[in-house]
């Protein structure tokens, strides 16, 4: 395994290392070089990144340049004069140097050019790091060494640079770059002696905030060209505010920057570990001197107002009054699509209902990591997209646990990765409320409904859609469950506005009532559940068993249910699946067998023709000829079975008659 190997050959060598998915670091603050980056076996085949900065002050010189004519006089410079250095190529012509430096330095870049596309060069430094093994994200090819590879080296046998060297190849990199294009937007070119001070002389405060107060005091908040030191330290500031809850915020304020870049944000934001002493009131600061006016916000607004905002805001379908003659209808019209082919049509809310204990988080979650993955989920084709569970009802432990359940089904060891879209959230005991009914059946939304929308609208980040899936009901409807007018406001208007607002797919689970159960319906309270949703399925346990469940389509508005469209599921290694191992055949089997049994002989008893042990009628003789599909041999020995544990017994004079259920 890569990670075994190389990572820890290139520690031995003297370089720091850790784990990589892609180009992202898989450890919380990687820069602080922890212990676990040293578990080899615990990454099995991660990519290898090697850390700079460190006592060896190791840089790297990124030429991320897309021409070959211009990568190639930039390599020349480098080589004339910066000296020779190891060199490592991911997607050609783009390559990158690796050098010491003579004192520590931060990161520093040429401005940023058109040149087929974006192209700099950059000097990384302190508190970044390069990928020097494993598969290159965008080309699937494994990174390169053409000539001396780093195992070659140790860090003091690198070339010394001083901070002036890089100074002058990096204004030279400039000037050669824009005779191959123009400037798109200009950079700093000053390496400074890295130190851990800040331009920012924040005045802190008690001001406690919430996701709503932060996003409308960011259009505040300048971002030309801040250093890199600054924008860390802002990003501190985002976390402490809102928790993880302001990575959307913080790569809306990012964005600001001409040196933006999407997975630099993603691994500073998975690198901050611990709360700051820098927090919302320097934020609010900020704002405040560009124009924001916090005191005239905390009148105007409450949670419940943004949220009624939020719900008003969604756009009508259609400018008009939504009519058109039938003359106006012409083709081609979209095809409509499927999460779930057949089952759940995308850009709508639908319900899984099933009794506790069934099943049926278990499997919304398998679910949720099939159309994450877009792979098919028991044999039914599904829609690729971003994925939020909502999880009321379970702690973060068990939703791991059954994660790696779940890992495993797919053939994924317990080092391995589950799909990174797909977003898990459990929120067992906390207030998970999205709408509840104070004032004389007037609706108020809950205290959850904006963080709700604020995670979908994260999640979902620059993708078409997302699956959203809700569970239960029971835990998010702050209302009469039997009252039409409440379930239909919960459904169309509050569920209905993130369908419209984030392009979602919402699922919600909940549990039937009594006659539900009954019924066998699955339905629960009023009948506006069923009706104000497009689509409803019911997950039971099949009669008198244990691991065996039914996933019945109890409505679908979209696609043809008539006939059975019941799928057949067993409860296997931690997860439900469909039949398809020997021995859970043979268990679907046997207790379909025995169902037919009892059914066999309770029609002979209520005929008044039991089976009997003697005579004719004899059961050993006469009941596999009832079951022509079934081997005789194997018909006896399941009725045995049931007769020794008293599901049927015998009655003098008169045969055999059914007593309990299998």
């Amino acid at each position: 395994m890569r990670y075994v190997k190389f990572g820890q050959e290139l520690s031995q060598r003297g370089f720091d290392v850790t784990p990589l998915r892609g180009k992202i670091p898989q450890l919380t603050g990687w820069q602080h070089r922890p212990d676990a980056a040293l578990d080899w076996d615990k990454w099995g085949d991660a990519n290898i990144g090697v850390v700079l900065g460190g006592k060896h002050n190791l840089i790297a010189i990124d030429i991320d340049v897309r021409s070959a004519k211009a990568a190639s006089v930039i390599r020349k410079l480098a080589d004339d004069m910066l000296g020779s250095a190891p060199e490592r190529i991911g997607s050609a012509p783009k390559t990158l140097l690796v050098y010491r430096c003579t004192e520590p330095v931060r990161k520093i870049k040429t401005s940023i050019f058109e040149i087929n596309g974006d192209a700099c060069v950059e000097c990384l430094a302190e508190g970044q790091q390069f990928v020097a093994s494993g598969l290159h994200p965008d080309t699937h090819k494994n990174y390169s060494w053409p000539d001396d590879s780093l195992l070659d080296y140790r860090p003091e046998e690198l070339t010394a640079l001083t901070p002036s060297d890089i100074t002058s190849f990096i204004a030279t990199c400039n000037a050669a770059l824009a005779d191959f294009g123009d400037i798109k937007a200009r950079s700093h070119t000053n390496v400074l002696p890295f130190d851990n001070g800040s331009n920012f002389d924040f005045q802190e405060s008690d001001t406690v905030t919430s996701m709503a107060k932060l996003a409308a005091a960011v259009p505040y908040l300048e971002n030309p060209s801040l250093h890199y030191d600054d924008w860390v330290r802002l990003g501190h500031a985002f976390k402490a505010a809102v928790g993880d809850d302001g990575l959307a915020l913080f790569h809306e304020f990012s964005q600001k920057s001409d040196k933006y870049e999407h997975d630099e944000t993603e691994r500073l934001w998975a690198s901050i570990g611990s709360v700051s002493k820098i927090g919302a009131g320097s934020l609010f600061h900020l704002a405040a001197e560009a124009g924001f006016d916090i005191a005239n916000w905390d009148r105007k607004y409450g949670p419940a107002d943004l949220a009624k905002e939020e719900i008003q805001a969604t756009p009508a379908k259609d400018a008009t009054d939504g009519s058109f003659t039938a003359a106006s209808v012409v083709g081609p019209i979209p095809p409509r699509e499927w999460v779930l082919d057949g089952w759940w049509p995308s850009r709508t809310v639908g319900m899984l209902f099933g009794a506790g204990g069934v099943g049926k988080t278990l499997l919304m979650q398998q679910f949720a990591n099939a159309v994450a993955e877009g792979e098919r989920f028991l044999g039914i084709e599904t829609m690729r997209m971003p994925v939020l569970s909502v999880m009321c009802e379970d702690d973060a432990d068990e939703v791991k646990r059954r994660q790696l359940r779940i890992n495993e089904s797919r053939g994924i060891d317990e080092f391995g990765n589950g799909p990174d879209n797909l977003v898990l959230w459990p929120r067992v005991g906390a207030d998970n409320v999205l709408v509840t009914w104070p004032n004389a059946g007037k609706d108020e939304p809950g205290a959850f409904y904006l963080n709700l929308c604020d995670k979908v609208r994260e999640v979902k980040g620059d993708a078409d859609g997302i699956l959203l899936i809700l569970d239960t009901a029971a835990d998010m409807f702050g209302g009469n469950e039997n009252e039409r007018r409440t379930v239909n406001t919960f459904i169309k208007t509050y569920l209905g506005s993130i369908v419209v607002n984030h392009n979602a797919t919402v699922i919600l689970l909940a549990h039937p009532s009594l006659s539900g159960l009954a019924s066998g319906s699955g339905m629960s309270g009023s009948t506006a559940w069923e009706n104000s949703v497009r689509a409803r399925a019911y997950l039971a346990r099949q009669e008198d068993s244990d691991d065996i469940r039914i996933l019945s389509r109890k409505k679908s508005n979209y696609s043809d249910i008539r006939g059975n469209n019941d799928i057949q599921l067993i409860w296997e290694n931690g997860v439900l699946a469909i039949p398809a191992s020997e021995d859970a055949l043979d268990r679907i089997n046997a207790t379909t067998l025995k169902h037919a049994i009892m059914a066999e002989v309770d029609i002979a008893w209520g005929e008044k023709n039991a089976f009997r042990k003697q005579g004719p009628r004899g059961y050993k003789s006469a009941l596999p000829r009832q079951l022509p599909g079934h081997k005789p041999a194997v018909v006896i020995k399941a009725a045995n079975a049931l007769i020794a544990d008293g599901n049927i017994v015998h009655i003098d004079r008169y045969g055999f008659k059914t007593e309990k259920s299998v």
